[in-house]
């Protein structure tokens, strides 16, 4: 539901909120605003100076000497740097050496004898005084501080004095750099400018410097070192060659000779195991005929054989001769026994030179193998030898790399000894001044008219802020919508603040249905009197108790007017006053209250003797009486309920003022024996917890809640009822002729000028 309530507000809640708080706003604002302007126009002045500068990307090196002095000016880093060390404790040290700042008025100006450096001074000497007394209670003695303390201390003071009068601003894609100094004196704060920049530069080029310098001294002394690891490493090779004979150095000539003859031996040992097989092929085939001669003449080198050859031809010639002979004399005939005798001698040379060929062939067989063991035993000696001269190698390759690596760095640091030597006698950097700063002329602080813009927006909305956080810490409730949506009972109407003043006949003012009826409080009186009277569907209340959360919220004025307007109808009305803690019924008609309620619940007076007749036409009044001692058990007795049924029969309207509901039970015991109750909420004064706390409370009973009356509410021009009382004093049409009556006012005004 609050939600919902949140929704619904519109500029006119805004507006409300600011005119109601308009002086919380308006203080507020004129403090700020004063505040500043008072700031602004008696604050010393202040002038900034500007020195621009140039950080170069790389450094203006003239030798090559990067990997000892190189700096990386690529990064966003190395600026981001550079802007700190301008801004460095040791920057600001160098720069108040150089000007004497310990001994400027900048700085120190000279005491003043004015009132507000009495105050000061008086105000320390007492500071001094009291802690003086301090100790003396604690008995502990403050221990002196030494001079070099506090010297350190007013140097530490002075170096952050200075810094926070120095402001460095990158210019945008660009290396230039804005070094400002503020100071009270323009002449002052362009010296800080310039001598800044002038001893960031130095620092600069004297790290470099040093770096320099330390770079010689360290290869001077690395130098000396590697000198004697080239004479170590050197030495260790010239043995190595000695002890192993080693003339010329290994190289790859040497390894692909050597590979070669491998290469050539295995090749030839290859070929050899090839012969020695084919020779041991046709040895073997050549054994194993041996047994059968008749088959020897099968074997290829036989047959090859140009002896074995010729004697074949001759045996045929014979053994043709011999067949020709054999037809014409027969076998036993001399010339066949001579061609016999011939063919035996063919075939005994035949076998000789057979055995001469197989002979030859176990010689070539057995020299076959002579040659492969031959070639083997090479091969073997030779990769024996290859492997000998690989370790001779490596361990040669090892001691001349270690050589040539020591004698490399030592070249390599000589170079660079004489480069860093060079570099140590120039002065050169990559930072430069483009515009020395010059003295101002105008202060830069205060900015007056920027000042007073922002103390106006500031103070504008401090106030605003500050009426709106007012707003949302009163939790009380002021307006109708907070009546249905808090505490969800009907609203039966407001009731306008008035003057608490004594009408004429004595009695108070708060009586106004009766002394002023064409006043707007009571026309409100009459608007409740109708939302009450109209409240319930099947009758009007007869018997209406008045109420309230709290004290002092109204609720008797309330039922006083309320009374009095139902008398007015024409109603017969009496008006009783149950409220036995504060009665304030006999007050407001100026009667007496000896004889009352108390003394008929009691009994010790009639209805007839305690009640007060005629106080106003068809008004009634019962006061309360003499106050009991146990004003709960009286109300909430029998006779109590006797009482309001006695009434009932007699009038139309029986009006009871209550005490408040959440301070005694007498309210709650009343609400079991009524028709309706109203409750009197006293508007913007009564916090909200409170009245809910009362309504839960009468809800829990079961009580005729008839609805809740804003009591004492604003209808002043900046009011939520303004235009409510408005249209209540000036009629539907009012308006229209309000304005008539403006015009008419405004056209007499310009003749009477024109007159």
């Amino acid at each position: 539901m609050e939600e919902n309530r949140e929704e619904q507000i519109d500029l006119r809640d805004y507006l409300r909120v600011l005119v109601k708080r308009r002086w919380t706003i308006i203080s507020l604002f004129a403090l700020v605003v004063l505040s500043v302007a008072v700031y602004t126009f008696t604050a010393v002045p202040i002038y900034q100076a500007t020195a621009r500068i140039v950080i170069e990307k790389e450094n203006p090196n003239l030798v090559s000497i990067q990997e000892v002095m190189a700096v990386d000016a690529t990064g966003s880093d190395y600026y981001q740097t550079q802007y700190k060390i301008i801004e460095s404790r040791a920057v600001a040290r160098e720069v108040i050496r150089r000007l004497d700042l310990q001994n400027s008025p900048e700085f120190f100006p000279e005491p003043k004898d004015d009132v507000v450096s009495n105050i000061k001074a008086w105000v320390q000497e007492t500071l001094a005084a009291w802690k003086d007394w301090i100790e003396s209670l604690l008995k502990t003695a403050p221990e002196p501080s030494a001079p070099d303390e506090e010297a350190n201390a007013d140097d530490f003071k002075l170096v952050n004095a200075f810094m926070e009068r120095v402001r460095v601003e990158p210019i945008r894609n660009s290396r230039l750099v804005d070094v400002s100094v503020d100071a009270i004196d323009p002449k002052m704060a362009a010296r800080m400018a310039n001598e800044l920049v002038r001893a960031y530069i130095d620092q600069n080029l004297e790290a470099k410097l040093v770096a320099a310098k330390d770079a010689v001294q360290w290869l001077g002394d690395r130098i000396q070192e590697e000198r004697r690891k080239v004479e170590t490493a050197e030495g260790a090779l010239l043995a190595y060659k000695e002890k192993h004979q080693i003339i010329t150095d290994f190289s790859s000539d040497a390894e692909q000779i050597t590979a070669q003859k491998l290469a050539q031996l295995n090749s030839q040992v290859v070929d050899a195991e090839s012969v020695r097989v084919e020779a041991e092929t046709r040895y073997k085939q050549a054994m194993a005929l041996d047994d059968t001669p008749d088959m020897l003449d099968s074997i290829p080198e036989v047959l090859k054989n140009e002896l074995v050859q010729e004697i074949k031809k001759m045996e045929v010639t014979l053994y043709n001769r011999m067949s020709e002979l054999s037809k014409k004399y027969g076998k036993r005939h001399p010339q066949m026994l001579a061609i016999e005798s011939e063919l035996e001698d063919l075939q005994k040379r035949k076998v000789q030179e057979v055995k001469r060929v197989i002979n030859s062939l176990r010689n070539q067989y057995r020299l076959a193998v002579a040659k492969e063991e031959s070639l083997k035993k090479a091969l073997e000696r030779q990769k024996n030898e290859s492997l000998a001269m690989n370790k001779k190698a490596v361990q040669y390759g090892v001691l001349q790399r270690q050589a040539e690596s020591a004698r490399q760095m030592y070249e390599m640091l000589i170079k660079r000894f004489k480069e860093t030597s060079l570099t140590e006698e120039m002065k050169t950097g990559n930072i430069r001044v483009v515009d020395r700063a010059e003295t101002p002329v105008k202060p830069v602080k205060p900015k007056k008219g920027l000042n007073l813009i922002l103390a106006l927006v500031v103070g504008l909305t401090l106030g605003v802020g500050l009426a709106f956080f007012l707003e949302y810490l009163d939790n009380t409730i002021k307006l109708p919508d907070e009546v249905r949506d808090y505490l969800k009972i009907p609203y039966l109407g407001p009731i306008p603040a008035f003057a608490k003043v004594k009408h004429r006949d004595g009695t108070p003012a708060d009586l106004v249905a009766l002394h002023s009826p064409k006043s707007t409080s009571s026309e409100s009186f009459r608007g409740i009197r109708t939302g009450v009277l109209f409240s319930s569907a099947d009758k009007a209340p007869q018997v209406i108790l008045v109420s309230s959360s709290g004290p002092g919220e109204g609720k008797t004025v309330c039922a006083s007017n309320l009374a009095v307007t139902m008398a007015q109808s024409g109603s017969r009305v009496v008006l009783l006053d149950c409220d036995m803690r504060r009665p304030r019924l006999h007050k407001m008609f100026n009667i007496s209250r000896e004889v009352g309620v108390s003394n008929v619940l009691v009994g010790s007076s009639t209805l007839a003797e305690a009640m007060v007749t005629d106080v106003t036409p068809n008004l009634d009044l019962i006061p309360c009486g003499p106050i009991p001692p146990n004003p709960s058990e009286i109300i909430g007795s029998n006779k109590m309920k006797a009482l309001i049924e006695a009434l009932r029969k007699d009038y139309t309207r029986v009006i009871i003022d209550s005490p408040p509901v959440t301070a005694v039970t007498d309210s709650a015991l009343l609400a079991q024996s009524v028709d309706g109750l109203i409750l009197v909420i006293r508007a913007g004064d009564t916090p909200r917890q409170i009245v809910q706390n009362g309504v839960n409370h009468l809800k829990s009973l079961n009580a005729p809640i008839l609805g809740a009356v804003l009591n004492g509410v604003n209808t002043g021009k900046d009011s939520y009822y303004y235009y409510q009382y408005y249209y209540y004093y000036y009629g539907e049409d009012g308006e229209r002729r309000k304005r008539l009556k403006s015009d008419k006012n405004k056209k007499g005004a310009r003749r009477s000028a024109d007159a």
